[in-house]
């Protein structure tokens, strides 16, 4: 029991959208044609159910972004040309 908890964790936690029930090794498990169907719909309600979130955070990284380029943009402007210098020349070191 401990053993199938693994598998499907593992298969759930690595969840890829375009993966098929044939991308399990064929040497892990044996599925029957019923437990084949049940794991298309397992992956089906899974993606229904990941897909907005991973849509909520790829636009919350985009705002993110925004707001740190607009704080960016005002640290950058409040300093001297010199310190502009010295901090571009810093980050081209990196």
């Amino acid at each position: 029991m401990k053993k199938i908890f693994c598998i499907l964790s593992a298969l759930l936690i690595s969840f890829n959208a375009s993966a098929q029930p044939q991308d399990i090794p064929a040497d892990t498990i044996i599925l029957t044609p019923e437990q084949n169907q049940k794991l298309i719909e397992i992956k089906e309600n899974l993606k229904k159910e990941i897909t907005p979130i991973i849509e909520e955070i790829t636009s919350s990284k985009a705002r993110i972004h925004e707001i740190e380029k607009k704080y960016f943009e005002e640290f950058w402007n409040m300093l001297t040309k010199e310190q502009q210098a010295l901090y571009q020349r810093e980050q081209s070191k990196n």
